[in-house]
């Protein structure tokens, strides 16, 4: 069994792609809401600032390194596993199964124009893939009686499944507030949605590899990958101290994440 690690705090579980689905399968019985974050060089540093996120992740079942960036500095720390967890990728390959075993799916987050392409696509892609139900929720706090309607409307369909598609930080704080009330497993996709139905381009996977992916999203997304790419010096100063402590100086080795 493979046990957890941490990047700058964060807990992450070091695997490939098909051990992460293995992991994933193991909790769709249970039926607790138990939910999964796919983190990148953002979300790890989004927690180093806001300790309320920090504790979010960590209480998950399970984070996955879905940036390059984030398997690229667990590697360095020393932990080898088969190359990162995409969220796009990993969603294909979740519905592939759900679609053999017949697992019932819901997609919740985006617009109305996104998801029916999305369940279009989808199907194209799976045609035994049930998907029961896809929710765009309004683009603001949801009042205390959408609230349970929604609760409600996700249970009677019974998934086994939840895809959420509300972006990072959002769709983790939203993954934990609804943990126990729905009890279909959520995994925190973010632009999975979008690189599906191919509202954003999807870099070559040559680019992907070699760590060049945010070039070939500068010019769709400008603001957006700027903005996070003006985290990376700050992060390679943390990896480079807890490169230190625990590769050099032998200490927190077995650090908490809290």
């Amino acid at each position: 069994m493979v046990e957890p690690v941490h990047l700058n705090g964060v807990k992450f579980l070091p695997v490939g792609i098909d051990d992460a689905l293995n992991t994933i399968v193991e909790y769709i019985p249970k039926r607790k809401g138990d939910y999964f974050c796919f983190a990148n060089i953002h979300v790890v540093m989004e927690c180093h600032s806001n300790v309320h996120l920090r504790k979010i992740l960590n209480q998950s079942a399970a984070n996955f390194a879905d940036g390059m960036g984030t398997a690229g500095a667990l590697k360095i720390l020393g932990h080898r596993f088969k190359n990162r967890v995409r969220g796009t990728d990993f969603m294909l390959k979740l519905c592939d199964l759900a679609s053999k075993e017949n697992l019932k799916i819901i997609l919740y987050g985006n617009t109305e124009a996104t998801l029916n392409v999305l369940e279009k696509r989808l199907s194209e892609l799976f045609p035994s893939l049930n998907i029961v139900d896809s929710i765009s929720p309004p683009f603001r706090e949801l009042t205390k009686e959408e609230d349970r309607i929604m609760v409600d409307r996700i249970n009677k369909s019974d998934p086994d499944i939840l895809f959420v598609s509300l972006g990072a930080p959002k769709q983790e704080k939203w993954m934990a507030a609804y943990k126990g009330r729905i009890k279909a497993i959520q995994l925190g996709v973010g632009a999975a949605f979008d690189f599906i139905v191919g509202d954003v381009n999807q870099a070559p996977v040559w680019m992907q590899k070699t760590y060049l992916e945010w070039l070939y999203r500068l010019p769709q997304q400008p603001k957006k990958t700027a903005i996070r790419m003006l985290l990376l010096p700050e992060f390679l100063v943390l990896l480079l101290k807890q490169f230190i402590s625990e590769r050099i100086l032998g200490f927190n080795q077995k650090r908490n994440c809290k």
